[in-house]
């Protein structure tokens, strides 16, 4: 076990070596993750565990835990999204190789035969979000603005928003030709 990461790492070597690596990051030191964040606070726990499988493929198996704080898209306030993900990844060289791997493996393409550390536990923070972030509905604080309707021409209706069909003014206008 390592209680310091590396910045770039074989992955050969580690699974030659049946590495493992727990620890924990800032959220502030991942500049792609960093610009998606409300707030950059807080940290990523890691523990991660380097081997070769049967075919003597080199892995990477573990976990990673955090909660980000990303920007409602419905009520523009901050939600935490808590994250516990598992990693498991094959390292490849190249395309083809990575063609070659059965679907349920992941490839983690290398380059010039070393990772860059902090950019693999990113890439996996980045696919744990979702497409569009929002609260559940029940627990949405629509500001009152929008749910009364002061911005928009937009109507709500149980609940949800509704905007004027823009193509009812043509249908008018077909009933009124015949």
């Amino acid at each position: 076990m390592s209680k310091r990461f590396p910045d770039r790492l074989d992955p050969w070597r580690f699974a030659d070596l049946g590495k493992e690596v727990n620890g924990e990051m800032p959220l502030d030191v991942f500049s792609r993750l960093r610009d998606i964040l409300l707030k950059p606070d807080g940290k990523v726990c890691f523990e991660l565990r380097f081997s070769r499988d049967e075919r003597r493929r080199a892995r990477l198996d573990g976990e990673i835990r955090t909660q980000l704080s990303l920007e409602c898209q419905r009520c523009l306030g901050e939600l935490i999204l808590p994250v516990d993900r598992r990693i498991s990844v094959v390292f490849v060289q190249g395309l083809k190789e990575a063609e070659m791997l059965p679907e349920d493996m992941d490839p983690c393409l290398v380059e010039e035969g070393m990772v860059v550390f902090s950019e693999l536990i990113e890439d996996e923070l980045l696919l744990a979000l979702p497409q569009v972030s929002m609260h559940d509905r029940d627990i949405c604080q629509i500001p009152r603005e929008l749910a009364t309707n002061e911005l928009s021409p937009i109507e709500i209706k149980n609940g949800e928003q509704e905007r004027e069909n823009p193509f009812a003014v043509l249908a008018g206008l077909k009933r009124d030709k015949h």
